[in-house]
């Protein structure tokens, strides 16, 4: 006989049938155990003759132990939804019939009498407990190890609150969230009540805080349990995270979800951390302008690039300065203006005030080659490539302005680097000032379609500088 079967012989072989009983009455009281064997036994029961229709099967396609499974298949068989026909070999049939499921699962109708009459009076004669019903709640009952005062309390606390044609499933599943909680017994259960009933004037507080028209759930005061109770949050602290544009309890969950992440307990934290957070995005939204790009959510950029800014030391008005510096100079993307703010970092220009005078010398050097460029009549916009010449000729070969634009004036109509070639020319004998450079270069023929030694070495010199010159701002120097 094959380890699962069916309790008749209808099966079909091309897909697996679940009935709505099961998801809708059981698979919520079901743990994650009892879910994967019952499914995985339905699935074996599609073909009840195949060699892995076994026991060890199941142990290894869900990598579980014996014990497992003959646990999980005891409480299915409990709940009705299986019978175990033998236990050694452990076999077992799924009963198909979901209308006549509750009934095979017996219990003693005495153990039960005093808890059915209190349950229905409970509700009205016009809500009458029908059987089915009544099983569910034994179910409950004996697969919690719950009392049955304490499931009766529970019950009428949600009769109470939702209105007597509350759902029966709704009621057992409150319960269940209660004793995942720890609240079991009906001192327990009474005390949760009763601080529920003090909590509620808060909550209407909450509610009209966050703009909540709707009558306050379970679902609600369970949240305001969880923002008390585990995290600590006191009434004030609530209401300044709450906003009329929330609406929901579930909304300003989200929020001080976000404020105990980062530590914004008291009402003072939360009201800095949430002040922080709007200035970060509304950062964002800037930093985004001024780069003249476009994201149509700004919480990814505040927490990979504005959020880890601040936190080096970079005050939000430097950030947009920044910003503003990456757009006259063509840089359009944050993660090239992360590698400009890296660089500063690194060399210590944090401080606004050494920001502004950093941006201010690379500015009048951008001036000084844009004067260069007019001399030659160019009107382009200054590059980085020109600043690393620019600094080649000042800092490595030691000239001066004057004389660059001396040599420029005599290199009228053409580019850089016909600037470039003459300079090199002067460094190779010697001459570095403006008067000295007029006069040597006058008396030189120099023919431009024809290369030197020394234009070969000049540039060679310049693609090695190039080449190695550092491809961000810390080639500047203050």
């Amino acid at each position: 006989m094959p380890f699962c079967s069916w309790e008749n012989t209808e099966s079909s072989n091309d897909y697996i049938l679940i009935d709505t009983a099961f998801i809708t009455s059981y698979m919520p009281e079901c743990t994650d155990m009892e879910l994967k064997v019952y499914l995985f036994g339905l699935y074996l029961c599609s073909n009840p003759l195949s060699k892995d229709n076994s026991l060890d099967h199941i142990k290894d396609a869900l990598n579980i132990s014996d014990s497992d499974i003959a646990d999980a298949y005891t409480s299915l068989s409990q709940k009705g939804l299986i019978r175990i026909t033998s236990f050694e070999p452990l076999q077992v049939q799924y009963v198909k019939d979901g209308n006549n499921r509750m009934a095979t699962k017996l219990y003693d109708t005495t153990k039960y009498a005093d808890f059915n009459i209190q349950l229905q009076d409970i509700f009205s004669e016009k809500f009458i407990v029908n059987q089915n019903d009544f099983i569910k709640y034994y179910n409950f009952i004996e697969t919690s190890n719950i009392d049955q005062d304490a499931m009766l309390l529970i019950a009428k606390h949600c009769v109470n609150v939702k209105g007597q044609n509350v759902a029966h499933n709704y009621i057992l599943r409150t319960a269940a969230s209660w004793l995942n909680d720890g609240i079991r017994s009906c001192s327990q259960i009474e005390a949760r009540i009763a601080q529920r009933e003090l909590n509620q004037g808060n909550m209407k507080d909450i509610a009209v805080a966050i703009g909540k028209t709707s009558q306050i759930s379970e679902e609600d005061k369970d949240l305001y349990t969880k923002w008390t109770d585990n995290w600590g949050y006191e009434i004030s602290s609530i209401l300044a995270a709450s906003k009329k544009s929330y609406k929901s309890f579930a909304k300003l969950d989200s929020v001080l979800d976000d404020c105990f992440k980062n530590g914004a307990i008291s009402s003072s934290e939360v009201e800095e951390y949430l002040k922080m957070k709007k200035k970060l995005n509304e950062t964002a939204i800037e930093v985004i302008k001024q780069l003249g790009t476009y994201y149509d959510n700004t919480a990814p950029i505040v927490e990979e690039y504005i959020s880890p800014w601040q936190q080096k030391g970079f005050s939000l008005s430097s950030i947009i300065s920044i910003a503003k510096y990456c757009f006259r100079n063509s840089i359009k993307r944050l993660q090239d203006m992360n590698e400009i703010i890296s660089n500063l970092f690194n060399m210590g220009i944090i401080a606004d005030d050494a920001i502004d005078a950093y941006f201010n010398k690379i500015q009048q050097k951008d001036e000084s080659i844009k004067k260069v460029l007019d001399i030659l009549g160019s009107s382009r916009f200054v590059t980085k490539n020109d600043r690393d010449i620019f600094d080649i000729w000042t800092r490595t070969w030691g000239f001066n302005f004057d004389t660059i634009c001396e040599v420029a004036s005599l290199s009228q109509g053409k580019n850089l680097g016909e600037v470039a070639r003459k300079l090199s020319i002067l460094k190779d004998n010697s001459i570095f000032d403006k008067e000295n450079a007029r006069v040597f270069l006058n008396n030189q023929k120099i023919k431009s379609s024809k290369f030197t030694a020394s234009d070969r070495e000049f540039d060679k010199e310049i693609a090695e500088s190039t080449l190695i010159a550092d491809d961000n701002l810390g080639n500047e120097d203050m």
